[in-house]
Protein backbone atom coordinates (compact mmCIF):
# COMPACT_ATOMS: atom_id res chain seq x y z
CA UNK A 1 0.00 0.00 0.00
CA UNK A 2 2.67 2.77 0.75
CA UNK A 3 3.95 2.02 -2.52
CA UNK A 4 1.34 2.39 -4.27
CA UNK A 5 -0.02 5.81 -2.74
CA UNK A 6 3.78 7.03 -3.57
CA UNK A 7 2.86 6.19 -7.58
CA UNK A 8 -0.25 7.87 -7.10
CA UNK A 9 0.97 11.41 -5.64
CA UNK A 10 3.89 11.30 -8.61
CA UNK A 11 1.06 10.81 -11.14
CA UNK A 12 -0.95 13.54 -9.50
CA UNK A 13 2.31 15.88 -9.17
CA UNK A 14 3.01 15.17 -12.65
CA UNK A 15 -0.35 16.06 -14.34
CA UNK A 16 -0.77 18.90 -11.74
CA UNK A 17 2.65 20.08 -13.13
CA UNK A 18 1.44 19.51 -16.93
CA UNK A 19 -1.39 21.38 -16.31
CA UNK A 20 0.22 24.47 -14.65
CA UNK A 21 2.26 24.52 -17.86
CA UNK A 22 -0.52 24.21 -20.24
CA UNK A 23 -1.95 27.10 -18.00
CA UNK A 24 0.88 29.24 -18.34
CA UNK A 25 1.08 28.79 -21.62
CA UNK A 26 -2.36 30.15 -22.37
CA UNK A 27 -2.55 32.79 -20.02
CA UNK A 28 0.64 34.14 -22.27
CA UNK A 29 -1.34 34.34 -25.23
CA UNK A 30 -3.39 37.64 -24.27
CA UNK A 31 0.15 38.96 -23.38
CA UNK A 32 1.82 38.77 -26.99
CA UNK A 33 -0.62 40.06 -28.42
CA UNK A 34 -0.97 43.10 -26.01
CA UNK A 35 2.70 43.54 -27.29
CA UNK A 36 1.72 45.56 -30.29
CA UNK A 37 -1.70 46.04 -29.94
CA UNK A 38 -3.48 48.42 -32.68
CA UNK A 39 -3.66 51.80 -31.26
CA UNK A 40 0.23 51.57 -30.29
CA UNK A 41 1.52 51.21 -34.14
CA UNK A 42 1.84 55.43 -35.48
CA UNK A 43 1.86 57.41 -38.48
CA UNK A 44 5.02 59.98 -38.99
CA UNK A 45 5.10 62.70 -42.05
CA UNK A 46 8.37 63.84 -43.02
CA UNK A 47 10.21 65.55 -45.79
CA UNK A 48 13.05 63.33 -47.45
CA UNK A 49 13.91 64.85 -50.28
CA UNK A 50 13.81 68.84 -52.21
CA UNK A 51 14.88 69.22 -55.95
CA UNK A 52 16.66 71.61 -56.69
CA UNK A 53 18.26 73.00 -53.44
CA UNK A 54 21.02 75.00 -55.76
CA UNK A 55 19.17 78.71 -56.77
CA UNK A 56 20.98 81.37 -57.93
CA UNK A 57 19.68 85.20 -56.66
CA UNK A 58 16.77 86.15 -58.87
CA UNK A 59 15.44 83.13 -59.44
CA UNK A 60 11.86 81.64 -59.46
CA UNK A 61 11.75 77.83 -60.31
CA UNK A 62 9.30 75.31 -59.39
CA UNK A 63 10.53 72.83 -56.51
CA UNK A 64 9.81 69.32 -56.05
CA UNK A 65 9.45 68.09 -52.11
CA UNK A 66 9.31 64.57 -51.58
CA UNK A 67 7.01 63.67 -48.56
CA UNK A 68 6.76 60.50 -46.69
CA UNK A 69 4.62 58.62 -44.75
CA UNK A 70 7.72 56.42 -42.37
CA UNK A 71 4.58 55.22 -39.50
CA UNK A 72 3.01 51.97 -39.69
CA UNK A 73 -0.53 53.91 -39.87
CA UNK A 74 -1.81 55.91 -42.72
CA UNK A 75 -2.21 59.28 -42.43
CA UNK A 76 -4.53 61.79 -43.53
CA UNK A 77 -5.74 65.26 -43.94
CA UNK A 78 -2.00 66.09 -44.12
CA UNK A 79 -1.56 70.02 -44.44
CA UNK A 80 2.38 71.56 -45.01
CA UNK A 81 2.77 75.26 -44.36
CA UNK A 82 5.80 77.43 -45.77
CA UNK A 83 6.65 79.65 -44.30
CA UNK A 84 9.23 82.06 -47.14
CA UNK A 85 11.79 83.97 -45.55
CA UNK A 86 12.73 87.62 -46.98
CA UNK A 87 15.66 86.12 -49.11
CA UNK A 88 13.59 82.85 -50.35
CA UNK A 89 9.71 82.98 -50.62
CA UNK A 90 7.26 81.30 -52.30
CA UNK A 91 4.81 82.66 -54.94
CA UNK A 92 1.81 81.85 -54.88
CA UNK A 93 -0.08 79.52 -52.09
CA UNK A 94 1.91 78.52 -49.01
CA UNK A 95 0.13 75.34 -48.18
CA UNK A 96 -0.59 71.91 -49.74
CA UNK A 97 -2.86 69.58 -48.74
CA UNK A 98 -2.65 65.67 -49.06
CA UNK A 99 -5.68 63.69 -48.78
CA UNK A 100 -3.86 60.42 -47.76
CA UNK A 101 -0.57 58.84 -47.22
CA UNK A 102 -0.31 55.11 -46.64
CA UNK A 103 2.06 53.91 -44.15
CA UNK A 104 5.60 53.39 -45.79
CA UNK A 105 4.43 55.64 -48.84
CA UNK A 106 5.51 58.92 -50.24
CA UNK A 107 4.11 61.66 -52.67
CA UNK A 108 5.34 64.46 -54.70
CA UNK A 109 4.04 67.64 -54.33
CA UNK A 110 5.12 70.96 -56.08
CA UNK A 111 5.97 74.61 -55.13
CA UNK A 112 7.39 77.99 -56.19
CA UNK A 113 10.24 79.05 -54.73
CA UNK A 114 11.58 82.93 -55.70
CA UNK A 115 15.20 83.98 -54.35
CA UNK A 116 15.92 87.86 -53.88
CA UNK A 117 17.66 89.70 -56.60
CA UNK A 118 21.53 89.89 -55.19
CA UNK A 119 20.94 87.64 -52.00
CA UNK A 120 24.25 87.09 -50.28
CA UNK A 121 25.86 83.48 -50.85
CA UNK A 122 24.81 80.92 -48.28
CA UNK A 123 22.28 78.58 -47.26
CA UNK A 124 18.79 79.37 -46.34
CA UNK A 125 16.47 77.35 -44.67
CA UNK A 126 12.32 77.57 -44.86
CA UNK A 127 10.64 76.49 -41.87
CA UNK A 128 7.50 73.62 -43.01
CA UNK A 129 4.75 73.34 -40.49
CA UNK A 130 3.16 69.97 -40.75
CA UNK A 131 -0.55 68.98 -39.63
CA UNK A 132 -2.33 64.99 -40.00
CA UNK A 133 -4.37 62.76 -38.37
CA UNK A 134 -3.37 58.79 -38.22
CA UNK A 135 -5.39 56.22 -39.23
CA UNK A 136 -5.77 52.98 -38.00
CA UNK A 137 -8.10 49.44 -38.89
CA UNK A 138 -10.12 48.29 -35.06
CA UNK A 139 -11.88 45.03 -35.71
CA UNK A 140 -14.58 46.68 -33.42
CA UNK A 141 -14.72 50.03 -33.91
CA UNK A 142 -13.87 49.78 -37.33
CA UNK A 143 -11.41 52.54 -38.91
CA UNK A 144 -10.39 55.00 -36.51
CA UNK A 145 -8.86 58.44 -36.68
CA UNK A 146 -5.93 59.23 -34.02
CA UNK A 147 -5.44 63.49 -32.70
CA UNK A 148 -4.27 65.93 -34.67
CA UNK A 149 -0.45 65.53 -34.83
CA UNK A 150 1.74 68.43 -35.14
CA UNK A 151 5.12 68.80 -36.17
CA UNK A 152 7.81 71.07 -37.43
CA UNK A 153 9.72 70.25 -40.60
CA UNK A 154 12.05 72.18 -42.65
CA UNK A 155 13.94 72.31 -45.90
CA UNK A 156 17.04 74.29 -47.36
CA UNK A 157 18.28 76.38 -50.62
CA UNK A 158 21.94 76.99 -51.08
CA UNK A 159 21.70 80.44 -52.90
CA UNK A 160 24.85 80.88 -55.17
CA UNK A 161 24.89 84.18 -56.74
CA UNK A 162 26.72 84.74 -60.27
CA UNK A 163 28.46 87.77 -61.39
CA UNK A 164 27.91 88.06 -65.08
CA UNK A 165 30.13 90.74 -66.76
CA UNK A 166 29.17 91.74 -70.68
CA UNK A 167 29.78 94.40 -72.93
CA UNK A 168 26.77 96.73 -74.34
CA UNK A 169 26.98 99.54 -76.84
CA UNK A 170 29.79 101.08 -78.14
CA UNK A 171 30.26 104.55 -79.47
CA UNK A 172 33.23 106.27 -80.77
CA UNK A 173 33.87 109.95 -81.31
CA UNK A 174 34.66 110.31 -84.87
CA UNK A 175 32.17 108.20 -85.37
CA UNK A 176 34.03 107.05 -88.79
CA UNK A 177 37.74 106.31 -87.60
CA UNK A 178 40.52 106.07 -90.18
CA UNK A 179 44.06 105.39 -89.89
CA UNK A 180 46.03 107.94 -88.64
CA UNK A 181 43.36 109.49 -86.20
CA UNK A 182 44.49 110.73 -83.27
CA UNK A 183 42.64 111.03 -79.84
CA UNK A 184 40.11 108.69 -80.57
CA UNK A 185 37.48 108.70 -77.75
CA UNK A 186 35.87 105.29 -77.24
CA UNK A 187 32.96 104.82 -74.90
CA UNK A 188 31.94 101.27 -73.83
CA UNK A 189 28.80 99.91 -71.50
CA UNK A 190 30.10 97.86 -68.91
CA UNK A 191 26.92 95.53 -67.77
CA UNK A 192 26.45 93.11 -64.77
CA UNK A 193 23.88 90.54 -66.43
CA UNK A 194 24.05 88.30 -63.71
CA UNK A 195 22.46 88.03 -60.12
CA UNK A 196 24.81 88.90 -57.46
CA UNK A 197 26.70 92.44 -57.41
CA UNK A 198 30.30 93.41 -58.20
CA UNK A 199 32.65 95.90 -56.58
CA UNK A 200 35.91 97.80 -57.62
CA UNK A 201 35.24 96.50 -61.45
CA UNK A 202 38.32 98.34 -63.78
CA UNK A 203 38.38 97.91 -67.15
CA UNK A 204 42.20 97.79 -69.06
CA UNK A 205 41.91 98.20 -72.88
CA UNK A 206 44.79 95.60 -73.98
CA UNK A 207 46.58 98.05 -77.04
CA UNK A 208 48.68 96.44 -79.90
CA UNK A 209 50.94 98.00 -81.99
CA UNK A 210 48.00 99.22 -84.62
CA UNK A 211 46.54 101.00 -81.49
CA UNK A 212 48.27 103.12 -78.45
CA UNK A 213 46.89 104.66 -75.58
CA UNK A 214 46.34 108.54 -76.47
CA UNK A 215 48.13 109.83 -73.55
CA UNK A 216 49.00 107.96 -70.11
CA UNK A 217 46.29 106.24 -68.34
CA UNK A 218 43.64 106.28 -71.28
CA UNK A 219 43.64 102.56 -71.70
CA UNK A 220 41.85 101.93 -68.32
CA UNK A 221 38.74 103.09 -66.93
CA UNK A 222 37.32 102.67 -63.12
CA UNK A 223 33.71 101.93 -63.17
CA UNK A 224 33.45 100.89 -59.22
CA UNK A 225 30.26 99.12 -58.17
CA UNK A 226 27.57 97.08 -60.42
CA UNK A 227 24.74 95.60 -58.53
CA UNK A 228 22.41 93.04 -60.93
CA UNK A 229 21.18 94.34 -64.13
CA UNK A 230 23.17 97.82 -63.84
CA UNK A 231 25.59 99.08 -66.79
CA UNK A 232 28.15 102.27 -66.56
CA UNK A 233 30.09 103.70 -69.37
CA UNK A 234 33.92 103.50 -69.55
CA UNK A 235 35.46 105.98 -72.00
CA UNK A 236 38.99 105.03 -72.89
CA UNK A 237 40.98 107.25 -75.94
CA UNK A 238 43.69 106.24 -78.45
CA UNK A 239 45.57 106.93 -81.24
CA UNK A 240 45.19 104.95 -84.42
CA UNK A 241 48.49 103.90 -86.88
CA UNK A 242 49.09 105.25 -89.89
CA UNK A 243 49.48 102.08 -91.92
CA UNK A 244 46.22 100.33 -90.28
CA UNK A 245 44.54 98.68 -93.26
CA UNK A 246 40.65 99.18 -93.15
CA UNK A 247 38.69 96.44 -91.54
CA UNK A 248 36.65 95.61 -88.09
CA UNK A 249 39.40 95.19 -85.52
CA UNK A 250 38.47 93.04 -81.95
CA UNK A 251 40.27 95.35 -79.41
CA UNK A 252 40.61 92.63 -76.24
CA UNK A 253 39.46 94.20 -72.90
CA UNK A 254 40.22 93.11 -69.73
CA UNK A 255 37.96 93.45 -66.77
CA UNK A 256 38.84 93.02 -63.07
CA UNK A 257 36.66 92.91 -60.01
CA UNK A 258 35.59 91.54 -56.75
CA UNK A 259 32.54 90.36 -55.16
CA UNK A 260 30.51 91.12 -52.26
CA UNK A 261 32.39 89.17 -50.67
CA UNK A 262 36.03 90.63 -51.64
CA UNK A 263 36.90 87.69 -54.26
CA UNK A 264 38.68 88.80 -57.17
CA UNK A 265 37.95 87.66 -60.23
CA UNK A 266 38.95 88.53 -64.23
CA UNK A 267 37.25 88.31 -67.29
CA UNK A 268 38.31 89.09 -71.04
CA UNK A 269 35.60 90.63 -73.18
CA UNK A 270 36.27 92.54 -76.68
CA UNK A 271 35.78 95.68 -78.05
CA UNK A 272 35.04 95.85 -81.95
CA UNK A 273 35.54 98.96 -84.44
CA UNK A 274 35.75 99.42 -87.66
CA UNK A 275 38.61 101.65 -89.45
CA UNK A 276 37.16 103.10 -92.56
CA UNK A 277 39.78 103.19 -96.02
CA UNK A 278 41.72 106.22 -96.19
CA UNK A 279 44.02 107.46 -99.26
CA UNK A 280 47.90 106.99 -98.49
CA UNK A 281 50.58 108.53 -100.91
CA UNK A 282 54.09 107.75 -100.93
CA UNK A 283 56.66 109.74 -103.53
CA UNK A 284 58.11 106.93 -105.55
CA UNK A 285 60.78 109.12 -107.33
CA UNK A 286 61.77 112.56 -107.94
CA UNK A 287 64.33 114.32 -110.10
CA UNK A 288 65.28 118.20 -111.37
CA UNK A 289 65.83 118.97 -114.69
CA UNK A 290 68.27 120.18 -115.52
CA UNK A 291 69.66 117.03 -112.98
CA UNK A 292 72.63 118.96 -111.70
CA UNK A 293 71.71 122.43 -110.18
CA UNK A 294 73.41 125.58 -109.63
CA UNK A 295 73.31 128.73 -107.94
CA UNK A 296 71.96 130.89 -109.82
CA UNK A 297 70.07 128.80 -112.09
CA UNK A 298 66.20 129.44 -113.17
CA UNK A 299 63.53 127.68 -114.31
CA UNK A 300 64.56 124.54 -112.54
CA UNK A 301 61.71 121.93 -113.22
CA UNK A 302 61.12 119.23 -110.23
CA UNK A 303 59.01 116.27 -110.97
CA UNK A 304 57.38 114.23 -108.09
CA UNK A 305 56.02 110.94 -108.71
CA UNK A 306 53.33 110.02 -106.08
CA UNK A 307 51.37 106.65 -105.27
CA UNK A 308 48.09 106.40 -103.65
CA UNK A 309 49.04 103.48 -101.08
CA UNK A 310 46.05 103.61 -99.41
CA UNK A 311 42.83 101.77 -99.14
CA UNK A 312 40.55 103.89 -101.37
CA UNK A 313 40.36 106.40 -104.34
CA UNK A 314 41.80 110.36 -103.23
CA UNK A 315 39.92 113.35 -105.15
CA UNK A 316 41.30 116.54 -105.66
CA UNK A 317 44.74 115.54 -105.43
CA UNK A 318 47.46 118.04 -105.65
CA UNK A 319 50.78 118.63 -104.74
CA UNK A 320 52.50 121.61 -103.45
CA UNK A 321 55.95 122.98 -102.74
CA UNK A 322 56.47 124.18 -98.54
CA UNK A 323 58.04 127.24 -97.87
CA UNK A 324 61.52 125.92 -95.65
CA UNK A 325 63.72 128.69 -94.15
CA UNK A 326 67.43 127.40 -95.05
CA UNK A 327 66.11 126.20 -98.58
CA UNK A 328 67.82 128.92 -101.32
CA UNK A 329 64.74 127.86 -103.79
CA UNK A 330 62.05 130.41 -104.92
CA UNK A 331 59.05 128.96 -106.70
CA UNK A 332 57.43 130.47 -109.58
CA UNK A 333 55.05 127.34 -109.85
CA UNK A 334 53.93 125.83 -106.52
CA UNK A 335 51.81 123.75 -106.73
CA UNK A 336 50.44 120.98 -109.40
CA UNK A 337 46.54 119.34 -109.86
CA UNK A 338 46.69 115.71 -110.09
CA UNK A 339 43.35 114.99 -110.09
CA UNK A 340 41.57 111.82 -108.76
CA UNK A 341 44.18 108.66 -108.14
CA UNK A 342 43.09 105.00 -107.45
CA UNK A 343 44.73 103.26 -105.13
CA UNK A 344 47.96 101.90 -106.55
CA UNK A 345 47.39 104.81 -109.16
CA UNK A 346 50.77 107.32 -110.05
CA UNK A 347 51.11 110.37 -111.45
CA UNK A 348 53.70 112.64 -112.03
CA UNK A 349 53.44 116.38 -110.48
CA UNK A 350 55.66 119.06 -111.92
CA UNK A 351 56.96 122.11 -109.96
CA UNK A 352 59.46 125.03 -110.97
CA UNK A 353 61.98 127.28 -108.77
CA UNK A 354 64.59 129.47 -109.21
CA UNK A 355 67.85 128.94 -106.94
CA UNK A 356 69.61 131.45 -105.15
CA UNK A 357 72.56 133.08 -106.71
CA UNK A 358 74.15 132.88 -102.90
CA UNK A 359 72.85 128.94 -102.11
CA UNK A 360 75.77 127.10 -100.81
CA UNK A 361 76.69 123.91 -101.79
CA UNK A 362 74.70 121.24 -100.48
CA UNK A 363 71.75 118.96 -100.48
CA UNK A 364 68.79 120.70 -99.13
CA UNK A 365 65.52 119.46 -97.43
CA UNK A 366 62.42 120.55 -99.32
CA UNK A 367 58.82 120.10 -98.13
CA UNK A 368 56.33 119.03 -100.24
CA UNK A 369 52.68 118.88 -99.12
CA UNK A 370 50.01 116.12 -100.95
CA UNK A 371 46.68 117.57 -100.51
CA UNK A 372 43.47 115.44 -101.55
CA UNK A 373 40.08 114.83 -100.27
CA UNK A 374 38.71 110.69 -99.48
CA UNK A 375 36.36 108.65 -101.66
CA UNK A 376 33.01 110.53 -101.76
CA UNK A 377 31.49 107.57 -103.24
CA UNK A 378 32.20 105.83 -99.70
CA UNK A 379 30.92 108.79 -97.84
CA UNK A 380 34.84 110.00 -96.76
CA UNK A 381 33.93 114.21 -97.78
CA UNK A 382 37.34 114.46 -95.41
CA UNK A 383 40.40 116.49 -96.30
CA UNK A 384 43.80 114.65 -96.07
CA UNK A 385 46.73 116.55 -95.98
CA UNK A 386 50.22 114.29 -96.00
CA UNK A 387 53.74 116.07 -95.50
CA UNK A 388 56.80 114.45 -96.80
CA UNK A 389 60.53 115.80 -97.58
CA UNK A 390 63.04 115.05 -100.44
CA UNK A 391 66.50 116.36 -100.66
CA UNK A 392 67.18 118.38 -103.64
CA UNK A 393 71.12 119.30 -104.29
CA UNK A 394 73.10 122.31 -105.44
CA UNK A 395 76.02 120.75 -106.99
CA UNK A 396 77.72 123.63 -108.69
CA UNK A 397 78.62 127.38 -108.16
CA UNK A 398 77.60 128.39 -111.77
CA UNK A 399 75.24 128.03 -114.54
CA UNK A 400 75.34 129.36 -118.08
CA UNK A 401 78.30 130.80 -118.22
CA UNK A 402 77.47 133.76 -115.72
CA UNK A 403 80.10 134.46 -113.36
CA UNK A 404 79.22 133.41 -109.59
CA UNK A 405 80.46 135.00 -106.81
CA UNK A 406 81.85 132.03 -104.34
CA UNK A 407 82.56 133.10 -100.93
CA UNK A 408 85.96 133.45 -99.87
CA UNK A 409 87.32 134.10 -103.38
CA UNK A 410 86.71 137.64 -103.23
CA UNK A 411 90.36 138.59 -102.12
CA UNK A 412 91.66 135.92 -104.63
CA UNK A 413 89.65 138.28 -107.64
CA UNK A 414 91.22 141.39 -106.51
CA UNK A 415 94.87 140.34 -106.30
CA UNK A 416 94.49 138.80 -109.90
CA UNK A 417 92.94 141.76 -111.05
CA UNK A 418 96.04 144.12 -109.59
CA UNK A 419 98.26 141.85 -110.61
CA UNK A 420 96.51 142.47 -114.54
CA UNK A 421 96.82 146.24 -113.70
CA UNK A 422 100.51 146.16 -112.98
CA UNK A 423 101.16 143.78 -116.27
CA UNK A 424 99.58 146.45 -118.30
CA UNK A 425 101.65 149.14 -116.46
CA UNK A 426 105.09 147.42 -117.07
CA UNK A 427 104.63 147.18 -120.93
CA UNK A 428 103.46 150.64 -120.77
CA UNK A 429 106.77 151.52 -119.35
CA UNK A 430 108.79 149.33 -121.56
CA UNK A 431 107.17 150.73 -124.44
CA UNK A 432 108.29 154.46 -124.01
CA UNK A 433 111.58 153.24 -123.36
Amino acid sequence: MGNANKNKMRKLVSLCAVGMVFFMLFSLVPSFTSVVPADAAFSSVTITDVKPTELHPGDTKEVIVTVKNNGGRDARDIRLAFQGTETVSLIGSTVVHINTLNSWCWKEVEITVHVKEEAPNGVYPIPVTCKWRGYYFDPSEGYVATDTINVSLGISFNVIGRVVINIGDISTDPTDIRPGDEDVEIRAFIENSGEAAAKDIEAILICEDKFKPAWSGTDRSYIGRLNSGDSKEAIFHIDIADNVESNTYRIPLQIRYKDTKGGEYEVMREINILVEPKPEFEIVSYYTEPANISAGDTGVKLHVRIRNIGSEKAESVSVRSTGEVEVPFEFDVKSDYVGNLKVEEEWTAVLKFDVDTDASLKAYQQGIEIRCTGDRDLGDYNVYLFDKMIPVSVSSNSAGGISVPVPGFEVLFALIALLIVFFFIQMGIRKKE
